[in-house]
């Protein structure tokens, strides 16, 4: 039976069963020379040095098929722990003289008698640590431990048990609860001379990972903040600087880095990764510009108080600049002073568990999508305004307050990004140019529009899809009513009335939005599909069509939608 296992030392470091002979570990240890050479990694060697000396000892004196045969059973195997009298020389039994370990001349001295209790405490030593790592559920108790260690009175078991335990703590499988439970129990903080005495290479190894296991839970109770930081994903440098401006987070990094760099450097080495630890650093001497930091908070709120100024303007106005009262002016500036309060609040100002309360919040259902309907709601609203102004009025003081309502809850994205995102939407799908030869007068309204689908495409469609995913019969039910939708945009669109146009507008503004939540849309393959010489005039020739004959654009675009939803059923259907 195989009875390696990533808790056997050494046989899971060569590769081979338990049970191996001498001859296995030696062509082991030759296969695996070739891989670890010592001038490339001096650890790696050190501990295959070490598992090859210890298995060749142990299939030397036959204690690795005892150790097999009692992992196989999974029972704890009987051992007859030697006492220090004159019986245990007459009780042991002496290995022959064609299997015995060559000792090294200076030990010629020592009588045969010695070398049979060192073999025996050996054996013992190895079965007991054998038996209990088996014990999973065992392992990572330091209760377990001392009833162990206590359990045995043999001093020279009770150090072969111990170098076993250390020899153990190489095994990078080894739970780190139990690494740090065997130095507490066994005081290797404090005593770990003998240990070095014995083989100094392979205790410093073993000795610096369990202290670095210590230190880094130490560190991790102590700094929580900077630890969470450290140990999660690695964001853009802009935003890791951002993100160390909150209330105490920058102190806290500060002191984790000095901790590391000046009394923990094997905690970086061992436990955490130095790429982060350095791209952190760099993040602390990073310097973040009023514009870098209130740019995307400035321009958005720039743009709803726009919004709100030319809503509460005259219905029958052209909505321009030159007609602007103290009152639309005090809109803009009102939207600009609240937006920044709240930016500074929510990223600079707030603890850091009051940093959790607000993302608890953010994950709240109806805050987190609730902004959508009304969005959705709104600029089908206003599409289908009969001409007075006031649906469109009121449109637009509502998608200014969606657009910083997902602003706080998303938080403020690249403004490039953002543009990019908001005038394909605008003009890409055709909303612009349907905006502009029905109401000139409302041109903001299909930018403002463009914005809020920029965030839902950023943030909330594949969050969307993902929920939806989860229910195969609500994908089922949406995707049959969008195809109804789809055959009644054509209808409206071919009786070529203002009312009917109005109406199909108004359906293909939910759509467009739903169609990339059924559905994975591929617009980016279709722009790599033309070579990249003609990708600029496909360009222009689309955006003329968009603006000069959107209902054509709106109806391209929702049976692009239509074949990708279809295949992306096909495929559920086939998996």
């Amino acid at each position: 039976m195989d009875t390696t296992s990533t808790h056997q030392w050494p046989w899971d470091v060569l590769g081979i069963t338990a049970n191996a002979d001498e001859r296995a570990v030696r062509r082991a240890y030759a296969r695996l020379l070739k891989q670890q050479r010592p001038d490339e990694d001096a650890e790696a060697f050190q501990r295959l040095r070490y598992a090859y000396e210890s298995a060749l000892q142990m299939a030397s004196n036959g204690a690795s098929g005892k150790i097999a045969e009692a992992t196989s059973m999974h029972e704890p195997m009987p051992v007859s722990v030697p006492m220090p009298s004159t019986e245990t020389a007459s009780v042991s039994r002496p290995t022959p003289a064609a299997q015995r370990t060559p000792q090294p001349s200076g030990l010629d001295h020592v009588p045969p008698a010695a070398h049979s209790r060192e073999h025996d405490a050996f054996e013992s030593a190895v079965q007991l640590w054998q038996h209990f790592v088996s014990q999973r559920d065992q392992l990572e108790s330091r209760r377990s431990l001392q009833d162990l260690f206590a359990a045995v009175v043999n001093i020279q078991i009770r150090d072969e048990l111990e170098w076993q335990a250390l020899v153990h703590c190489l095994n990078e499988e080894a739970p780190a609860t139990l690494r740090m439970n065997l130095s507490a129990v066994l005081g290797w903080r404090d005593t770990a001379a003998h240990l070095r005495r014995r083989n100094a290479t392979i205790a410093t190894l073993a000795l610096d990972r369990v202290f670095a296991d210590e230190d880094y839970n130490a560190l991790r109770l102590r700094f929580t903040n900077a630890m969470a930081l450290l140990e999660g994903p690695q964001p853009p440098l802009a935003a890791g600087a951002h993100a160390l401006l909150r209330a105490g987070v920058r102190t806290e990094m500060e002191q984790l880095l000095t901790a590391l760099s000046r009394y923990h450097p094997n905690v970086v080495r061992l436990r955490l990764d130095s790429e982060k630890v350095e791209f952190w650093t760099r993040c602390l001497t990073f310097r973040i510009g009023a514009g870098r930091l209130f740019g995307p908070a400035l321009a958005l709120s720039a743009w709803c108080g726009l919004l709100f100024a030319n809503a509460s303007m005259n219905l029958n106005s052209d909505r321009w600049f030159d007609q602007w009262t103290p009152v639309q002016l005090a809109a803009l500036l009102a939207t600009l002073m609240v937006t920044l309060v709240a930016s500074a609040a929510t990223t600079v100002l707030l603890s850091e568990p009051q940093q959790q309360q607000l993302q608890t919040l953010r994950s709240i259902g109806w805050l987190r999508y609730g902004w959508i309907p009304v969005w959705l709601g709104a600029s089908a609203a206003a599409l289908c305004d009969g001409g007075s102004g006031r649906l469109t009025s009121i449109a637009m003081d509502t998608l200014g307050a969606c657009t910083m309502w997902a602003a706080l809850i998303y938080g403020w994205p690249r403004i490039k990004q953002l543009a990019i995102l908001a005038a394909v939407g605008a003009t890409g799908f055709g909303f612009a140019g349907h905006w502009l030869s029905t109401d000139p007068r409302a041109w903001q309204m299909p930018f403002a529009h463009g914005v809020l689908f920029a965030f839902f495409f950023s943030f909330a469609q594949q969050e969307c899809r993902g929920w939806l995913a989860r229910r195969p019969r609500l994908a089922w039910f949406g995707a049959t009513m969008w195809f109804a939708g789809f055959a009644a945009l054509i209808v409206l669109l071919l009786q070529r009335d203002e009312r009917s146009t109005q109406f199909a507008w108004a359906l293909f503004t939910v759509m467009a939005t739903a169609g990339g939540v059924l559905a994975t849309t591929r617009w980016s393959d279709l722009r790599r599909a033309v070579p990249s010489f003609f990708r600029g005039y496909v360009h222009l020739v689309w955006l003329a069509f968009a603006l000069s004959k959107p209902d054509i654009i709106a109806c391209v675009s929702a049976g692009l939608m239509s074949v990708w939803i279809i295949e992306e059923f096909k495929q559920r259907r086939l998996s």
